[in-house]
């Protein structure tokens, strides 16, 4: 099975099931040999994020006690593991400008940047094959959370909290595309990029309410939020820029500057043509169209005449 609800089972069993497989999935990852370990720390921090919007999607289900205890260990586990990951994220950011600029700038400027980050990241990695990491202890506090799922308080027919729990992200969102449609900050274009991978993420766990549909929100989803990671990594790129004072040449770093720029142009108005098809609803109109296809999935569990609580109104 996938990280996705299935026909046949009812709503708390796959919801148990897979924050068990996300959990045992991150276990495996972890477990690569260190020429492997960036791979396996990236997808292990793709679990996190993953098992964090399962969070987000029950919290109203659960209540904020197991929601804040889920999200938050998560959350630590994924800082845990950061360093190495983030440097990598860089590297790539150079790659992409390489891509966009590469016929037209000198190699040398991008070869320079690469090198003086590469040092890092082979400083880290060699961090990592002696020891000195937190792997083999996310390993072991992971084997310990998969308890935290079986004795998660899940009922029924509980549609209006899981609702509740898609509006919160989608109305957080809206807000976000609309307000980083002038004049953007890194962090406001950051915060925008969570609530994306949150909606993303909670589709995907949705997605046999109505496959071809979903299918469709599960591509742009995902290319908006690559799009806004692309402008975040670029933009702490060109932060990184003064960390290397005269080890990075100051022509190379004016030239790259000036292309990290027009880059992160591009990218955020690409960004807002997606958020405009993704974000055309209001956040009240969002929540009705969804209250209708879910309430026509027929999977166990998830409507019914009653739930065990009131189900949130969506405000």
């Amino acid at each position: 099975m996938g990280y996705y609800l299935e026909n046949q089972e009812s709503f708390p069993e796959g919801i148990r099931r897979i924050g068990l497989e996300l959990n045992n999935a991150a276990i495996d990852a972890l477990a690569n040999d260190d020429e492997a370990m960036h791979e396996g720390i990236h997808e292990a921090r793709r679990c996190f994020k993953r098992l964090r919007s399962l969070f987000e999607l029950i919290r109203d289900v659960t209540g904020k006690s197991h929601y804040r205890e889920g999200n938050d260990f998560y959350r630590s586990l994924a800082r845990e593991l950061e360093g190495l990951r983030d440097i990598s994220s860089l590297i790539e950011a150079v790659e992409l400008l390489r891509g966009h600029f590469g016929e037209v700038v000198r190699t040398e400027a991008f070869d320079s940047l690469s090198a003086l980050l590469q040092e890092e990241k082979d400083a880290l990695q060699k961090g990592l094959s002696e020891g000195i990491n937190n792997v083999e202890k996310v390993i072991h506090e992971l084997q310990q959370g998969r308890e935290q799922f079986v004795a998660l308080p899940l009922y029924e027919n509980c549609l209006g909290e899981v609702l509740h729990g898609l509006y919160r992200q989608y109305k957080a969102g809206f807000r976000l595309f609309q307000k980083n449609a002038n004049t953007p900050t890194v962090q406001d274009m950051h915060d925008w990029r969570k609530r994306v991978k949150h909606l993303w993420y909670m589709h995907e766990l949705l997605q046999k309410a109505w496959p071809k549909v979903f299918k469709a929100y599960l591509k742009s989803f995902k290319e908006l939020g690559d799009t806004l990671g692309d402008y975040h990594d670029l933009a702490l790129l060109k932060e990184k820029f003064k960390d290397f004072g005269s080890r990075f040449p100051d022509d190379s770093r004016r030239l790259l500057h000036a292309i990290a720029q027009e880059q992160l142009e591009r990218l955020h108005h690409h960004a807002l043509q997606l958020g405009r098809r993704l974000f055309a609803e209001k956040p009240d109109a969002f929540a009705q169209r969804m209250r209708n296809i879910l309430q026509g999935w027929e999977i166990k569990g998830l409507h019914g005449k009653k739930s065990r609580n009131k189900p949130p109104r969506l405000q």
